[in-house]
């Protein structure tokens, strides 16, 4: 198979979609490999690196014309032109976010395979290591923007002997928010985590039983009062393949304290936050409304692109090899978790969150292979 790893355009992302070695792998098992010329120079990895793994080095035209192309996120407006029958374009699409790009595909006859929406046993298995950095980041950032010099409340997150620490509140129990709870927790703050699954809360109460932690219940009494007080509130809900809905009113936000900082991780897919109007990016990450800074970059691990690279290198390299060696029907019919990540086929939404989010006309992925 010919497969294209692309570099990427969106701002201040530095992710590539493929380290040297695993286009080593496709390489040794027979397939092509383009990429795009300094594709992984914001990872560090030079061109030369992959010219030793076996690929070519080729222009932005050259790396969309293959079977395969392999981003790290969404298509935006001037990729658009790319878009072809019987391409496959994998990545972290976040199409939901995108109507436009949905219907561009669709127009092309292009099929998406949605990393964020591959499941494994239960588990959104590519997501998890991305929602792990976005959440231990979201705690770097507050701290960061909690100063004064950022128009913060000017504080130092993690306090010090004498001085307590602040307070972080965090909506949702899942994967992003205990990994910025335990950052947030490692560095002396009390948090709060409000959180709607009641497994997850018995499973979250046992995991922090020793730890200034407490888990309520997610519901719009609660969510008033914690916000409040909260110095640092993070918003970790992700719904793969629809738009949350905005959970955090701006009443609510206008009850904050001057100064305290909102971070919303699932940004990509819409947020949560009613107070978020656009996104904000690397270079100019945070506004403020009601006197709140509000963080809303869309692709957080974007700032950490060499561990983030890695990272989604080594949770992919099995699924693209399975496609690029026994070709995508194939890998659909023998592979549950592959078929779980298609979210268009050949022109036509299969993603039934992904069709009722934007309001557009989907069928089962069984239906159309």
């Amino acid at each position: 198979m010919k497969i294209g790893v692309v570099k990427e355009i969106k701002a201040g992302e530095a992710r590539v979609g493929m380290t040297p070695e695993n286009v080593q792998k496709l390489v040794a098992a027979g397939h092509q490999v383009l990429v795009q010329k300094d594709a992984g120079l914001g990872s560090g990895y030079a061109n030369d690196e992959y010219v030793n793994a076996g690929a070519s080095i080729v222009t932005q035209e050259e790396v969309w014309d293959v079977d395969l192309l392999v981003k790290v996120k969404e298509p935006l407006e001037p990729e658009y032109r790319y878009f072809k029958k019987n391409l496959v374009v994998w990545g972290f699409l976040h199409l939901a976010a995108s109507k436009e790009c949905v219907e561009a595909m669709k127009n092309a006859g292009t099929t998406a395979i949605a990393a964020e929406t591959i499941s494994k046993d239960g588990v959104f298995a590519l997501l998890k290591p991305m929602s792990a950095i976005a959440g231990r980041r979201a705690v770097f950032m507050g701290a960061y923007y909690l100063e004064k010099q950022h128009q913060g409340q000017g504080i130092l997150l993690s306090g010090i002997e004498g001085i307590p620490a602040g307070k972080v509140v965090i909506l949702g129990g899942g994967n992003a928010a205990i990994n910025a709870c335990d950052i947030a927790i490692g560095i002396g703050c009390h948090v709060t985590i409000l959180e709607i699954n009641k497994k997850q809360i018995a499973y979250l109460k046992e995991k922090y039983k020793n730890d200034p932690v407490d888990v309520i219940e997610s519901n719009t009494e609660n969510l008033e009062k914690q916000i409040k007080d909260a110095d640092l509130f993070i918003s970790t809900i992700l719904i793969p393949g629809s738009k949350p809905p905005k959970i955090v009113k701006e009443y609510m936000v206008r009850s904050m304290k001057p100064g305290s900082v909102i971070v919303d991780i699932a940004i990509d897919q819409g947020g949560t936050v009613e107070t978020i109007e656009h996104y904000t990016t690397h270079d100019d990450p945070v506004f403020i409304k009601h006197g709140v800074l509000h963080y809303a970059v869309p692709n957080m691990p974007g700032a950490t692109p060499r561990t983030a690279t890695m990272a989604l290198s080594n949770g992919s390299i099995e699924y693209l090899m399975e496609i690029a060696s026994n070709g995508l029907e194939n890998a659909i019919k023998n592979n549950p978790v592959i078929a779980s990540g298609i979210n268009i086929y050949k022109g036509t939404i299969t993603y039934e969150n992904l069709g009722k989010t934007l309001g557009l006309d989907y069928k089962p992925l069984e239906e159309v292979l």
